[in-house]
């Protein structure tokens, strides 16, 4: 038992960072059944007539607000209360009423919880404070606004991710998020990526995040592969399979492609005639590169001007370059099977 006057400690959320909209949860601390919950700082409110037991945090709100962005919040506040409970019942079995007052224990995330707040009571999404949001804030908001049926949340929640944080197959570009370190060549991040859009139905961001962990270079990353085991068995068999099936590819493709040998093919031009016939200076890395990491490589390719091309064969080299990517990344839900 905590003596009085002793302060509870600061409380932050498992894992989670405070953010801007969650900076204190530590005034006002409330005992109910003998443990310690803080009043969040922004969503306690005096007149409210419904509060949320959710980790260490106690919520005070208006259930007419709740009501009308989820209707299984509706369903819930629906229900009439029970009379106040046998004050010695310490279990959670009974909601608490305190001051007239239901107190009801959900079990979500607090921090994913106030983020869905931050929405829910501005009138408007662009009036949210949103820009301190990253991938897992959004991806923990995506899961309770999908529990509690709020759609518009959603919806915007979900199109943000695809924007900003989670690779789809129709962005135009691969290579700097796959390179980022907090993101795709994290491999811990990417099992998070599938364990999340197998639980929320969202197909579109499987393929980059299994292309990610099926090339990713395991050694640099002491202990990483161990995170593969949070997948199912048969996801982790997609992973292995996914990478045979790719290189195979690749190599099918690119042997064709003379600039992949290091030369260009014969050209007419005058201008080409002129310049040594090598294209690459490091063709040996650029191959090991395109082995390795394919996608990558060839976005790369994308971004080079070729000066001793004549015009026609860098159009060639760069159309060729760009089907190659695409056709790669169309194809990465055939070499996954995740149709």
């Amino acid at each position: 038992m905590k003596e009085k006057g002793a302060k509870c400690p600061p409380y932050t959320a498992p894992g989670v960072g405070l953010t801007s909209n969650s900076q204190d949860l530590s005034s006002d601390p409330l005992v109910i059944r003998g443990r310690w919950y803080r009043k969040h700082k922004y969503h306690w409110y005096d007149e409210g007539n419904i509060a949320f037991l959710i980790e260490n945090t106690a919520f005070r709100l208006h259930g007419s607000v709740l009501s009308r962005k989820s209707p299984v919040m509706s369903n819930l506040l629906s229900i009439p209360h029970p009379s106040p409970p046998n004050p010695f019942d310490e279990s959670e079995k009974q909601d608490v009423i305190i001051d007239g007052v239901p107190f009801v224990v959900l079990h979500d995330n607090a921090m994913d919880f106030a983020h869905v707040l931050d929405f829910i009571y501005p009138k408007t999404l662009p009036g949210a404070r949103t820009g301190h949001l990253d991938a897992h804030d959004l991806m923990g908001t995506v899961r309770l606004a999908g529990k509690y049926l709020i759609q518009d949340l959603l919806e915007w929640a979900v199109a943000k991710l695809g924007k900003e944080f989670l690779l789809r197959q129709d962005h135009s570009s691969f290579a700097k998020a796959l390179k980022d370190a907090k993101r795709y060549s994290d491999p811990k991040f990417c099992v998070k990526v599938i364990q999340f859009s197998r639980q929320c139905s969202l197909p579109q961001f499987l393929p980059l995040a299994f292309y990610a962990l099926a090339t990713a270079d395991w050694s640099a990353r002491l202990g990483a592969v161990a995170c593969l085991q949070e997948l199912s068995l048969d996801d982790q068999c997609r992973i292995h399979e996914g990478r045979v099936a790719l290189t195979r590819l690749v190599l099918t493709w690119a042997f064709p492609m003379p600039e992949n040998h290091g030369a260009v093919a014969k050209c007419s031009s005058w201008s080409c005639k002129r310049i040594s016939p090598a294209i690459w200076e490091d063709a040996r890395e650029r191959w090991e590169n395109l082995m390795l990491h394919p996608i990558e490589e060839l976005d790369g390719r994308l971004s080079l001007f070729h000066e001793s091309l004549c015009s026609d064969c860098r159009m060639k080299i760069d159309c060729g370059t760009q089907e190659f990517r695409d056709g790669l990344v169309q194809l990465l839900t055939d070499f996954f099977t995740l149709d």
